[in-house]
């Protein structure tokens, strides 16, 4: 499909999605259908809810791969009047979002935007791409293997994966990617994206995030436990993946990561197997009673808790699993 029959300017237009490979593929659906748009890169929904309560000029605004945590909910709400907002996730929500919203299970984020927006269909491989990533055996990701060859997507997926990682918070890498992405380019064929994800492989980033994780995991149960992470002891940026990887060699089910920041301390948790309990709605009634906020999807969700009741969280945890 080509530019012609688009708005030649589309400022008006906004995404807010997250800084990992389904928010970056997703960035890419959405400046080749908006070449102009504004794009946003948050850390949690709690982040893109700030963004969203900021942004009193665009007329249209996706929120794509944010949870409905209460905090996004409250300014969807304040917000509906003055301004046009779609939802766009890949997890259903226990909480109830007052705007148009778009949810299909078992796809990445990115897909789902795919078949809303209808961009050029040289995208296809991308969100291949976003569902590899995402662990979601798609009919779509089977198709594109099928097309281009499993080792070409698990590649370039990967290429992807390790390149934005190599600086976490560096936004404009994730926004020059996304827009030459737009083009249809497979990862590797984007200049910066693949000078990081060469640095990445040649500083050994990956193997050296899982033996640090490997040296450091404590197993509860079903759950590979990160509790005493600071910011002198990197992961290299892999973060909960290198953690997920580790736990899934352990045996466990779920991969549960502690980081102390003063006051609170942030959690993260993901789900490994088919079965895992759903762990949006446990952190959301955890946080409820215990904690400060939090949230998230059936296989993924993070919180904000007071420091010092981390034991607490992986008690309530154990017990809910159990």
């Amino acid at each position: 499909m080509g530019q012609g029959c688009f708005s030649r300017d589309d400022r008006d237009k906004h995404i807010i999605t997250r800084g990992n490979v389904d928010g970056i593929v997703s960035a890419a659906i959405f400046l080749n259908r908006f070449p102009t748009a504004k794009v946003t890169f948050v850390t949690s929904p709690t982040a893109g809810a700030k963004v969203l309560s900021l942004d009193t000029s665009s007329d249209q605004i996706y929120l794509v791969d944010i949870a409905p945590v209460p905090d996004l909910v409250e300014t969807v709400r304040a917000k509906m009047q003055s301004q046009s907002l779609t939802l766009i996730d890949h997890h259903p929500s226990s909480l109830a979002v007052d705007c148009t919203t778009l949810v299909k299970e078992g796809v990445s984020a990115a897909n789902v935007l795919f078949h809303h927006l209808l961009p050029e269909v040289r995208l296809r491989k991308l969100v291949a791409v976003a569902d590899l990533v995402e662990y979601m055996p798609t009919p779509l990701l089977d198709e594109e293997m099928r097309r281009y060859g499993r080792q070409r997507v698990d590649q370039e997926s990967m290429v992807l994966d390790f390149a934005w990682r190599l600086i976490i918070d560096d936004d404009r890498f994730r926004y020059i990617a996304a827009k030459a992405l737009a083009q249809g380019v497979w990862p590797s064929q984007v200049d910066s994206v693949k000078r990081r994800y060469i640095q990445v492989v040649n500083e050994k980033r990956w193997p050296r995030a899982l033996a640090k994780v490997d040296s450091s995991i404590k197993v509860r149960g079903p759950l590979g436990i990160m509790d005493e992470m600071d910011r002198s002891r990197t992961l290299y940026g892999f973060g909960t993946r290198a953690l997920v990887e580790v736990a899934y060699r352990r045996g466990c089910g779920y991969a549960v990561m502690i980081n102390p920041r003063g006051k609170y301390s942030s959690v993260s948790v993901r789900g490994i197997t088919q079965e895992s309990v759903d762990l949006g709605r446990f952190v959301e009634d955890f946080t409820s009673e215990n904690g400060v906020d939090g949230g998230g999807h059936p296989k993924a969700a993070g919180a904000r808790i007071p420091t010092g009741s981390g034991e607490l969280f992986l008690d309530h945890l154990l017990e809910r699993v159990s």
